[in-house]
């Protein structure tokens, strides 16, 4: 995360709104971060202190320098650093130090030997290590993320504008699709917040920010908070609101985004699907019952979101009746590690839906008569695979 007094320059106040300036890839901009991507990728295998002062020798007078700065702790963020040390400092130091004050050059160097000697190092190793528990001495061991410098451009925007989340009251995010996704992130960072359906028309989800009432920790909550954003740009059609202050303001700005803004996640996007037992599951009922004018059942993966207090619930799969419109929910319970099938069957217990119908694998961990006490509509058990004929039979029983 960038600090404040590099992201505050990079905003454009105008009436009650407020947008983070993106930084041009042009040539100007397209240089300096070409070299930086150089200075950093040249230190690798010396200190942290020789990096900061070599790019502080680049910034110079820059009129740039908090853009030159910014770039810089982008790059710098997914670094390795060495923590391996031959010797504790604290004890070289000590011995060192209880040697008694040294006038000249040759005592020093004659210490520096018996030093050496005594924990089996050479000059030059005593010399490395005697302050190597400082930052500034870390060894620069692996270079990050490989940026290009257009890739490192597009993340300094990215890290303003999800730095102004810093600042946010209230988020109010309206999600079409990408519903796993997002909750998996929200979970992720454990953002509090209230979600509301909009009917065939995906959520309405209201995230409370680290200056709302509700959050008492503002530092840890906010660098959490502002992280979650990319998550957003995993979806395809979704629009943010926020009110957001940031310092000096006095007052509550409004700060938009939506899907056609051209910020590029660096996050990972949900699989398709968990596992190959659902994927095998889709496939079959596509083949069988998914294609042709007379099509009575549509399939569709994870596009209903159950809120649960502070949590959710995403059945695999829904199912509606082309028709009349009824519907379904559909769980596939597979062969999962027992503290996770305890967690869905506690969901599913919290959940009190009587459209939704259980599919359990005869191998799971878990007896069959402790799913049939959690309150579902029903609950099929399936030796290899859902048999598809009593799946429907069960979907004519329960949807609504």
């Amino acid at each position: 995360m960038l600090k404040s007094e590099l992201i505050l320059p990079r905003l454009k106040k105008r009436g009650d709104t407020i947008t983070p300036l993106a930084l041009p890839a042009d040539y100007h901009y397209l240089k300096i971060a070409s070299d930086l991507i150089q200075i950093v990728k040249a230190h690798v295998g010396k200190s942290q202190g020789e990096l900061a002062r070599s790019l502080k020798d680049y910034e110079a007078d820059s009129l740039d320098y908090r853009i030159i700065r910014g770039l810089a702790n982008v790059l710098i963020n997914p670094c390795v650093w060495s923590h391996e040390l031959l010797v504790d400092p604290i004890d070289l130091r000590h011995f060192l130090f209880s040697q008694g004050p040294i006038i000249h050059q040759s005592q020093r160097t004659e210490l520096i030997a018996n030093t050496a000697a005594k924990f089996q190092l050479t000059n030059e190793q005593v010399e490395q290590a005697l302050f190597s528990d400082l930052l500034e001495e870390r060894i620069l061991l692996i270079y990050g993320d490989t940026f290009t410098p257009k890739d490192l451009i597009a993340r300094y925007n990215l890290e303003v504008a999800r730095g102004l989340l810093y600042w946010a009251h209230e988020v109010d995010i309206i999600v079409r699709d990408g519903y796993k996704t997002v909750f998996k992130y929200m979970k992720l960072f454990k953002l509090m917040h209230t979600i509301y359906p909009i009917p065939g028309h995906g959520y309405n989800i209201v995230l409370y920010g680290p200056i709302s009432p509700f959050v008492k920790s503002t530092i840890r909550y906010g660098l959490q908070f502002a992280k979650f954003l990319p998550a957003l740009f995993l979806c395809e059609t979704w629009r943010m609101d926020a009110s957001v202050q940031p310092p000096e303001t006095g007052r509550n700005l409004h700060y938009s985004l939506d899907n056609t803004s051209e910020l590029k996640s660096h996050f990972k996007a949900s699989n398709i699907f968990d596992s190959k037992m659902e994927a095998d599951f889709a496939a079959e009922f596509e083949a069988k019952y998914g294609s042709g004018k007379k099509q009575e059942w549509v399939l569709a993966r994870e596009d209903e979101v159950i809120a649960l207090g502070d949590t959710v619930m995403i059945p695999d799969f829904s199912i509606t009746n082309n028709k009349d419109g009824r519907r379904a929910l559909i769980e596939i319970i597979g062969f999962w590690h027992p503290k996770y099938l305890l967690t869905k069957i506690r969901k599913i217990r919290d959940a009190q839906r009587s459209d939704l119908i259980l599919l359990v694998y005869e191998s799971v961990n878990i007896a069959k008569e402790v799913f049939e006490k959690v309150s579902a509509g029903e609950v099929l058990t399936f030796v290899k695979k859902p048999v598809l004929k009593d799946v429907l039979a069960a979907v004519e029983r329960c949807a609504k």
